[in-house]
């Protein structure tokens, strides 16, 4: 009979915080320039200066639309191995959007301590922290039970920042993309690409230990976590991601709401894929389902 919780794995952005933080990188390097008068808003014509953060935005969406519309026109997609290959195909839109803000120097010249002070301020979900610790504390002294954060985010020492206060856990547990630093531990405004699609996500969970005997559970609120939800014994949605529901309800997968009286609903014990998602709206939910106690 499986009685724990082995491997729990989760998205950061929108799912332990309030909101995409991963503006917040650039908004700490454009802040720092403008600070020691370097660039200032009305800059932007400047060779020394980026362009405003928001054209990277809107520019990194725009050709993500303009992608999927694309492969839309000319993949058709019935299954969900087929919405795979799309979500795998948005590697190259990840990759253009990241070499355009290393052309540009973005993201240079950040202290690393300045990254962890950063995460130390981002918003975060209720009771998020309060249900990771939970799990960190009770697992603590056993290698074999683990808690990992698996983003698509740009700094390692950011989402540490945000945790390391009230969650137990190592940078190394902390697995995304990350910038690289110079002799004097700043950033060199060059990002390490390791972390760019669902598919991305997938592999690496794929490599990670569930100890015999315990079941996994991957949290995650959005189109580019369904595999890793899919994949684990149990994947929980938090939230009401639009696009997420949309390729569920396309391909087959039922979404069941709330998690306290509906636990028994998956065969906890089944190594098989599951088709069936949890969804909830807080953390409150996946505390007082005792999951991960």
């Amino acid at each position: 009979m499986v009685t724990s919780v082995g491997l729990l794995v989760c998205d950061f952005d929108e799912t332990i915080t309030q909101r995409d933080s991963t503006c917040k990188v650039a908004e700490l390097a454009y802040k720092k320039r403008a600070q020691q008068g370097k660039c200032s808003p009305s800059d932007d014509c400047f060779l020394d200066c980026p362009p405003p953060w928001s054209y990277f935005v809107e520019k990194y969406f725009k050709e993500r639309k303009e992608h999927i519309k694309h492969w839309g026109e000319t993949h058709p997609e019935t299954s969900l191995e087929d919405h795979y290959k799309l979500l795998g195909s948005l590697r190259e839109v990840e990759i253009a959007s990241m070499e355009r803000v290393e052309k540009y120097n973005c993201l240079s010249g950040i202290h690393r301590n300045e990254l962890f002070e950063q995460g130390r301020r981002i918003e975060k979900r209720d009771y998020a922290t309060e249900v990771l610790k939970i799990y960190s504390t009770k697992h603590n002294n056993n290698q074999d039970n683990n808690l990992y954060i698996l983003s698509t985010n740009w700094s390692r020492d950011m989402l540490l920042g945000s945790l390391k206060d009230s969650v137990r856990i190592e940078k190394e547990h902390i697995l995304s993309n990350n910038l690289v630093f110079n002799e004097t531990d700043c950033t060199a405004g060059i990002l390490k690409k390791e972390v760019l699609t669902g598919l991305d996500k997938l592999a690496i969970f794929n490599k990670l230990n569930i100890p015999e005997g315990t079941i996994s559970v991957y949290i995650g609120d959005s189109d580019t976590d369904l595999p890793c939800m899919l994949y684990a014994n149990i994947g929980i949605i938090m939230g009401n991601n639009v696009t997420l529901t949309k390729y569920c309800n396309k391909f087959g997968i039922e979404i069941i709401d709330g998690l306290v009286k509906n636990i028994d609903k998956i065969n906890l014990n089944s190594k098989r894929k599951q088709h069936k998602l949890f969804r909830v709206q807080g953390w409150k939910e996946i505390l007082d389902s005792k999951l991960l106690d």
